[in-house]
């Protein structure tokens, strides 16, 4: 069984600096709005409002106010 695309070649970097804060709103493609509840590295645990808490990689977030579309 393999990895799901999105998880094979990431890397997670524990000493990395994060651009979010706890508490920012923020945007994720498919999970939606959520606002960051906990920073790890550059892994944030997200409370989304529809899909519940996940932990993101903080590359695949937006910032509420830098959505692309």
């Amino acid at each position: 069984m393999s990895q799901p695309r999105e998880s094979r070649n990431t890397v997670i970097d524990l000493q990395a600096v994060s651009a979010f804060e706890t508490g920012q709103r923020v945007f994720h493609q498919k999970f939606g709005y959520g606002a960051v509840i906990g920073i790890e590295g550059d892994k944030l645990e997200i409370d989304f409002e529809k899909a519940g808490v996940k932990k993101v990689v903080a590359r695949f977030v937006h910032a509420e106010n830098d959505v692309p579309f």
